[in-house]
């Protein structure tokens, strides 16, 4: 008898225990949550705003809550598949090296199915409901918008990663949204000082998505190129989704030596084979990142000698510098920027931006003494004007936080396909690329 009743307390043991891990790992709501591992781990790097203890001790405490949207379906899956991947290696990263001020970190992620009044919705769940204290992510400019002022209203602070200069004008964005990407004026001024000053051709044509980033980068081209010095002789608008890019070109002026183009995907495979019909020997420069996803090695002849602007380069070559070769080890992708664990070819241009972010909230927290959401003040104010110095934490390279408009002025990089292969042929540095601010949040929008 006494066999049988140590049993049934056993038993009743192991239900408890069982009962007690599935409620204590139960998430609701939806989201997809991520808590790394928080065992100790050695650090060597001595950049710059890394860390250098050794031996750290494992985070403990209330986990500090980042809610990642993520564009995982719909237009832009390729992209937000992209920005996770990279967030869970940043986040496990983090939490290995004892957290944020010695808290682990808990990543939830929603998806926006790549539409604007979804993703507001999502916002607005991960922090009413999951209570994240920080919001991350999107690859889509109109998801960037939506999300601002659902940021604003509920006192949070938000990380766009997605590039554009929409939340950097008057009225857009607040003091509780930054953006570490760049924008199209500093894309454009980059391609438009390159194409003048040192491949030497003034007379120019955008060929652009009838859509609002091809807008932007059409209007932002224009201005650019006439302050280098050269021309721009003609505008090309062409619906997304067009097969037939050919009829739209034929009207290219004979004087023109380039194409500044704002097209992707399919496309892009179309506009590139349609507009060597028309002039083989047009000099091409492609918009930010116009490369995502194409498997350079298959384009052939047609993209041969051409150029892209990037936030950051897709391949690893030899101007591939120390800490970009460790963040791509550390986010798993070979020297093409293809995932090792699943063969996808991740949209590095762009989601650099979601490593940056994050250890730039781990570097302003533990600076500022940040502890809870009622510390939005302190957050908000030691990140404003805050330089961002080169590191692991920050691959991409140095870059400043403007105070006045919460836009990142970074440098930007231009690339070559030359013999089927990409490469970085040079980087232009910050200073090359500052634009005067619009608005002064500081002054217009105080915190108190």
């Amino acid at each position: 008898m006494l066999h049988v009743r140590q049993q049934r307390l056993v038993l009743g043991l192991i239900l408890l225990l069982v009962f007690g891990v599935l409620a204590l790992t139960g998430c609701g709501g939806g989201a997809t949550t991520t808590t790394a591992a928080t065992a100790p781990a050695e650090t060597t790097s001595t950049a710059p705003g890394e860390a250098t203890t050794t031996s750290q001790a494992a985070a403990t405490g209330e986990p500090i809550k980042i809610g990642l949207i993520a564009d995982n379906t719909g237009s832009l899956a390729h992209y937000g598949h992209s920005h996770e991947v990279v967030a869970k290696a940043a986040v496990a990263k983090i939490n290995a090296e004892g957290g944020i001020a010695g808290r682990p970190v808990e990543l939830l992620v929603e998806d926006t199915e790549s539409q604007p009044t979804t993703a507001a919705v999502k916002a607005r769940k991960l922090v009413e409901s999951n209570r994240v204290d920080f919001l991350l992510g999107t690859n889509h400019a109109g998801v960037a918008m939506a999300v601002a002022p659902v940021a604003k209203e509920l006192k949070t602070i938000y990380f766009a990663t997605s590039s554009g200069v929409g939340l950097r004008l008057p009225g857009n964005g607040s003091r509780f949204v930054f953006q570490l990407p760049s924008d199209t004026k500093q894309e454009t001024r980059a391609a438009a000082q390159y194409a003048v000053n040192t491949l030497n051709l003034k007379n120019w044509v955008t060929a652009v998505a009838d859509y609002a980033w091809g807008w932007d980068s059409e209007t932002a081209f224009e201005e650019q190129i006439q302050e280098a010095g050269g021309t721009l002789l003609k505008k090309i608008r062409v619906p997304v989704g067009t097969s037939d890019w050919l009829k739209y070109l034929q009207g290219i002026p004979d004087e023109t030596e380039g194409v500044f183009f704002a097209n992707f995907g399919p496309d892009f495979l179309s506009f590139v084979r349609d507009v060597r019909v028309v002039n083989p020997k047009l000099t091409l420069f492609g918009q930010n990142y116009v490369l995502t996803g194409i498997d350079v090695s298959k384009l052939g002849a047609d993209a041969e000698g051409m150029y892209v602007v990037t936030a950051f380069p897709q391949v690893e070559d030899q101007n591939t510098t120390e800490f970009q070769k460790q963040y791509r080890s550390a986010i798993g992708v070979d020297a093409n920027g293809v995932e090792t664990a699943t063969g996808k070819m991740l949209a590095m241009s762009f989601a650099w931006a979601t490593w940056e972010s994050l250890y730039t909230i781990k570097e302003v927290i533990e600076d500022s003494g940040w502890a809870s959401k009622a510390d939005y003040a302190k957050f908000i104010e030691a990140l404003e004007g805050r330089t961002l110095k080169e590191g692991l934490s920050h691959p991409e390279g140095t870059k400043q936080v403007r105070a006045e408009d919460h836009g990142s002025i970074k440098g930007m990089f231009i690339e070559q396909i030359k013999d089927g292969k990409v490469n970085v042929v040079t980087r232009f540095e910050p200073d090359a690329l500052t634009w005067p601010p619009l608005k002064n949040m500081p002054q217009e929008e105080p915190l108190s």
